[in-house]
């Protein structure tokens, strides 16, 4: 029996995290018939069925779903092998797959960039925003090298390095009582009622916890859920209650025209932790914590003039 080519393999993983054919080409950069044809040849040097195939979409079989993941393990040691030769040049090569949260990628993957770019000029960036249970699902199947998210947030066996405090600001509608106070009592949200994002994203948990809210428990206000920052944002600009925003978001989020004013809190200000994540054994860990490092430095100065 002839063996699996890697294109296919590769080919196969991108239909099975598409699940379809057209965009799995787009994914891999070539075009549809030629990624159907070495699935189908795939299919045959194997004897067996991967996907069920559709008009509307397309599934991966029973046998088919077991067979990509040992695909995608298959990858993880080829990736593996370059990491290891590459990490003796002092350098990662190829292309790094960075994942982050919705609520810290719009704001801080500018500076990430520019960090990463200038340490490893030779590296392909790739990126993908995932909420954090499914960030840290596919750090640990090798899906994505690192992670942004928010601590704290059980990250199981995941290395997690420490960036950066994000300090939040209470966000209020134009008009607001509280518009005048700099900084504002944390004391004042008992008598606000505080937006919170829709369960799955941890920013919700964060901002509840700094209220002392259960994030499970709707009430006055609560009832109204956001998917995203910007539509939190307008929310509180059509005056349906307040919101806590981060740091690293008040240049984006509470630009002018926004609707929103925007006001520090009293020391000791509730914040979210910063955090970077990638696999203990990945070969290039020891990049990564330098790579941290430079981080830490970058974001204490890109915070600070925020």
């Amino acid at each position: 029996m002839a063996r699996p080519t890697l294109r296919q393999i590769e080919y196969a993983i991108a239909v099975a995290q598409e699940r379809h054919f057209g965009r799995a080409a787009e994914l891999a950069q070539v075009s549809q018939p030629g990624l159907s044809g070495q699935v189908a040849e795939l299919e045959r040097r194997l004897g067996v069925s991967l996907f069920e195939r559709s008009s509307r979409s397309v599934t991966p079989t029973p046998v088919g779903a077991l067979l990509i993941e040992r695909f995608r393990a298959v990858l993880r040691e080829i990736d593996d092998l370059s990491g290891i030769a590459a990490q003796h040049e002092g350098t990662i090569r190829g292309t790094l797959f960075i994942g982050a949260i919705p609520t810290m990628a719009p704001y801080l993957l500018p500076p990430i960039v520019a960090t990463i770019k200038k340490r490893f000029p030779d590296v392909h960036l790739r990126f993908e925003e995932l909420r954090t249970a499914q960030l840290v699902a596919m750090l640990e199947a090798g899906s994505i090298n690192v992670g942004l998210l928010g601590v704290p947030f059980n990250t199981g066996g995941l290395h997690v390095e420490v960036l950066a405090k994000d300090p939040f600001h209470l966000a209020l509608p134009f008009g607001h009582r509280l518009t005048g106070s700099t900084p504002v009592s944390f004391s004042a949200l008992n008598e606000l009622d505080v937006l919170l994002l829709e369960p799955g994203h941890c920013l919700r948990s964060h901002v509840a916890e700094a209220c002392g809210i259960d994030p499970l428990v709707a009430g006055p206000g609560r009832e109204l859920f956001a998917s995203s920052l910007a539509t939190l944002v307008q929310l509180v600009a059509s005056g349906e209650g307040v919101t806590l925003l981060p740091k690293s978001a008040l240049e984006v989020e509470a630009r002018a025209g926004s609707g929103i004013v925007t006001r520090p809190f009293r020391s000791p200000a509730p914040s979210r932790s910063i955090a970077l994540s990638w696999r203990p054994s990945d070969p290039y860990a020891s990049l990564y914590l330098e790579l941290s490092v430079t981080l830490r430095t970058t974001f204490t100065g890109w915070l600070k003039d925020r």
